[in-house]
């Protein structure tokens, strides 16, 4: 795929290739050139800055990405902070509890690298000035509440996974109010200018610079000019964004309009070079919907969840030098019923009344087996009791950090309640309402009952959470993965093939292209196929290290250090 082809739907433009590289007219240049600042970026820059590189990292706005809005989970296991909470954790538990979830995406050595290098990646985290802590949270939640640090993230508890590997919570929680993934990436970023890396802010990559062996030398940049009104305009747009709108996809479509316009139009065209490498890390393509429609139409209808930089240009960028994909059609979708936990206790159903999943599961897990159904439509059936105890979960509490976790929760919960739920005095009613087989959803209740009588669910569902259906009216909540009223958040997992030693970019045929590297969501990684909680800011970490690290020690065709006067930076 090339641009201009057919669902190609990106401002990437082809590359820039040189026959005579020590001509061309560089504005700035650096040992290893970063191209998007988030998780996966900083951790690369700082990696090849500690590996003797100089470093150079560019932005479309001012860093952060997705992770900078994220709640700022890593996902750990065997680590002091676990030992503090009274869990004794091992690499070889949680390697045998991710070989399930990852379903074979990356070498087995490399998800045991992944797995052993967790710790450490934790305490090189610390050392950035990150903060974690041990209060647990050992509730069904999607993510923990405010003042709890430690929790189940994922599968760990659901049958299934739990006899399989010992359980451990590995969620770890940077330490902070409300949404924690900012306090991350700021204290990254301060350690990565602290050791010297240069960030250049509002200064979108439009195309990638090669020479005539196709070897990576550089990239082009539409930089908006620092202090102009146009550069003011760009950083009003993206902080507003960021200032809790980046839950309304609307909104977030608006500003990557506005923006798009302003580097158009006002963007100053700049070539970068990289004496040894550059490190594709802008993050996914969750806002590029027409490349969702395209390689994952399942996930067509779910909401977009990330930044306004999620457009796939690092990936399509790599594309354009030869770079392969894959796992284009897996997306996290997080459907998620927890809080309230009084949902976890109801019955999800089909749009013909049969129970097809446990409700305990993680909420990716929840999300992946609603798409996999033929109409992607699904109901929760809950009773009075369950419909009454959810209301508890509706008013927030007001403490410091407040907002995030409210917006997502309590404010999502209110309107279920109140606009996204049928009501019916009986079960047979309900199923007229909702438009399915009376006699169905009958039988479906009927049936769970039976089995929480016995204390035993066929679908695994955790004793703590069995509770029969029987005092009515009931209620069914829409769980589709295109409500509009109960958004499913989704963030799509595929990427360039990396060389999983290396972080370099790989062609087709297996080769590695030179000068060429990605982590994060630009790249396959550990959460490629199915994404844990906390895994994705762990492989950022992971990847992002490993490609900064090859990147400093890449050798590619020797030129000459740029003499010109260098661009600002800021």
């Amino acid at each position: 795929m090339k641009p201009g082809d057919a669902n190609w739907n990106s401002p990437v433009e082809p590359p820039l290739v040189l026959d005579d590289v020590e001509r061309a007219q560089w504005r700035d240049s650096a040992d290893v050139v970063i191209v998007g600042f988030g998780a996966a970026g900083a951790s690369a820059a700082i990696e090849a800055r500690e590996s003797g590189a100089d470093v150079l990292a560019v932005d479309r706005f001012e860093g952060g990405g997705s992770t900078a809005i994220s709640g700022g989970i890593y996902y750990g296991g065997a680590t002091q902070v676990q030992r503090e909470a009274g869990y004794e954790d091992t690499a070889e538990q949680m390697y045998r509890y991710l070989k399930l979830e990852t379903e074979g995406v990356v070498a087995d050595e490399t998800l045991m690298r992944f797995c052993r290098d967790s710790n450490g990646n934790l305490l090189w985290l610390q050392a950035q000035g990150v903060r974690f802590d041990s209060t647990l949270y050992k509730t069904k939640r999607s993510y923990p509440p405010n003042k709890y640090y430690l929790y189940f993230s994922g599968n760990e508890l659901v049958a299934g996974y739990r006899e399989h590997a010992k359980p451990a919570p590995r969620g770890h929680r940077v330490f902070g109010d409300g949404y924690t993934g900012g306090v991350l990436f700021q204290a990254l970023k301060d350690s990565a200018l602290g050791k010297g890396v240069r960030l250049m802010t509002h200064a979108p990559a439009s195309r990638l610079v090669l020479d005539r062996s196709g070897a990576v030398v550089g990239i082009e940049v539409r930089r908006i000019p620092p202090g102009a009104r146009a550069w003011k305009q760009h950083s009003r747009l993206i902080n507003l964004v960021n200032s809790g709108l980046n839950y309304f996809e609307p909104v977030i479509q608006w500003a990557a309009r506005k923006t798009a316009v302003l580097e158009q139009n006002d963007g100053e065209r700049m070539l970068i070079r990289a004496r040894r490498g550059v490190v594709l890390s802008t993050g996914s393509f969750a806002m590029n919907r027409p490349m969702v429609r395209h390689y994952a139409p399942n996930y067509a209808g779910a909401m977009a969840l990330g930044s306004v930089g999620c457009d796939g240009a690092g990936i399509r960028m790599g594309q354009t030098a030869g770079g392969a994909i894959g796992e284009m059609e897996r997306v996290s979708a997080w459907r998620s019923i927890s809080p309230p936990t009084a949902f976890v206790k109801g019955v999800a159903v089909t749009s013909s009344g049969e129970r097809f999943v446990s409700e305990d599961v993680y909420l990716g897990r929840m999300g992946e087996r609603i798409a996999a159904l033929p109409d992607r439509k699904a109901l929760l059936i809950v009773d009075r009791p369950l419909y009454r105890e959810s209301w508890k979960n509706v008013l927030p509490t007001f403490e410091k950090g407040w907002l995030p976790e409210w917006l997502s929760y309590g404010f999502t919960l209110l309107i279920n309640l109140l606009t996204n739920t049928r009501k019916g005095r009986t079960l047979a009613k309900l199923a007229q309402k909702c438009g399915i087989p009376a006699a169905t959803l009958e039988r479906t209740v009927a049936e769970y009952n039976a089995a929480v009588a016995k204390g035993v669910d066929p679908l695994g569902k955790s004793a703590e959470y069995l509770d029969p259906l029987v005092d009515g009216p009931y209620y069914a909540i829409d769980i589709s993965i295109d409500s509009k009223k109960y958004p499913c958040p989704s963030i799509p997992m595929g990427g360039l093939v990396v060389d999983e030693d290396s972080g370099h970019v790989k062609r087709d045929d297996g080769s590695r292209i030179a000068g060429l590297f990605a982590a994060g969501r630009n790249a396959i990684g550990i959460c490629s196929r199915f994404y844990v909680s906390g895994t994705s800011i762990a492989d950022c970490v992971f990847a992002g290290r490993r490609a900064g690290r090859s990147a400093a020690v890449e050798h590619t065709l020797a030129v000459p250090v740029v003499t010109a006067a260098r661009a600002s930076v800021g």
